[in-house]
């Protein structure tokens, strides 16, 4: 199985506004790319990065724009990034929230990625350094991250600030000139990682917006470490299974086909851990039945459909058999003392049958 990273859907920021905004199609980009559209209404969902990686190159390539991924970049928010965002904007000094930004992101965003400080004198160097091994669409990747950096320090630091430099690794000195006047400040090449510049002294800068009642709750907590280990093949099975669900029912060639794994193999070495195909998909059906029931306000029906259910009536039955309840029933207790913790139980049960 190809090793790679993942990352959440909300990485892309604002890419159908951009995209709509240039003339191109958001529904060929998503198409090309192999990517279900419905990851635009699911920021949480993990994205293979080499997946990512594709989107933006495919992308870029749409709107005949080598420098697209830095004018999305522009439009991007620490907002955007969920739990994470809220994690890191949070701290009391740049300081901190760069140290959680560094230790929390393989964690809560987006793993096979570093982001590593150092100190040079009086000046601050702050990369973004992969481990994944994709090259297509990394360049465009790297622009995005940088953006992302900035943001981090406008929250401490003013909407208006920009690094002294930004130092981009492997940049092709023709994309020189448009970069830096995208990025609007000095842009230079480097054989490095990618990197912002700036003075030491914005370490010590305090959050002007921290309230006291900042702070996750157990729910946001409970996602943190939700991101596969890359030795968890079933963890990273499941992955590709629940990005697939948000367009289809997938089969196990497709499954077979995304993770680089022939279908005996991926059977086998399932098998080898006391598992199949069919436990992973049965495990991830009942965590999206879960969530399309608890966040959001979707019927019985659509729900049955959008899990690819034939009929509500063979979902209603599946969920009864699997929770003790009906569907309905299960809803109208979510906000009761009586209702379980059923994001827990989704991954301690094995299954109900399809």
């Amino acid at each position: 199985m190809h090793q790679t990273g993942y990352t959440r859907a909300s990485t892309l920021g604002p890419i159908a506004e951009v995209v709509l905004a240039a003339g191109g199609s958001i529904e060929r980009v998503f198409r090309r790319a192999d990517l279900p559209l419905a990851l635009l209404e699911a920021p949480d969902t993990l994205v293979p990065l080499r997946d990512h990686f594709r989107l933006l190159m495919v992308t870029s390539r749409e709107l005949h724009d080598d420098v697209f991924a830095a004018r999305l970049g522009r439009r991007t928010s620490m907002a955007g990034l969920g739990v994470f965002g809220r994690w890191v904007t949070q701290a009391p000094t740049l300081l901190e929230a760069i140290h959680r930004a560094a230790t929390s992101l393989p964690h809560m965003l987006q793993n096979a990625t570093h982001l590593v400080m150092r100190r040079h004198g009086s000046e601050i160097h702050w990369s973004y350094e992969l481990s994944d091994p994709a090259r297509d669409g990394r360049q465009q990747n790297e622009m995005l991250a940088v953006w992302y950096m900035i943001a981090v320090i406008r929250h401490f630091s003013g909407a208006c600030w920009l690094p002294d430099r930004i130092i981009f690794g492997g940049l092709p000195s023709r994309l020189r000139s448009p970069i830096g006047e995208l990025m609007g400040t000095d842009t230079a090449v480097g054989n490095a990682a990618s990197a912002i510049v700036f003075d030491r002294r914005l370490l010590t800068s305090v959050n002007p917006n921290l309230a006291p009642s900042d702070g996750l709750t157990a729910s946001e907590l409970g996602r943190i470490f939700d991101l596969p280990d890359p030795e968890d093949l079933p963890g990273r099975l499941s992955v590709l299974i629940e990005l697939e669900l948000l367009d289809r029912r997938p089969t196990l060639s497709r499954i077979g086909s995304r993770s680089g794994l022939a279908r005996r193999t991926l059977q086998r070495r399932l098998g080898d851990v006391g598992l199949s195909y069919s436990d992973l998909l049965r495990n991830a059906l009942q965590r999206r039945a879960v969530r399309l029931l608890y966040r959001t306000d979707r019927s019985i029906g659509e729900i049955a459909s959008l899990l690819g259910y034939d009929d509500p009536a063979h979902f209603c039955r599946a969920f009864e058999r699997w929770s003790g309840v009906p569907p309905s029933r299960w809803r109208r207790l979510q906000d009761s003392r009586e209702r379980p913790d059923m994001e827990r139980v989704v991954e301690m049960t094995p299954g109900w049958t399809s």
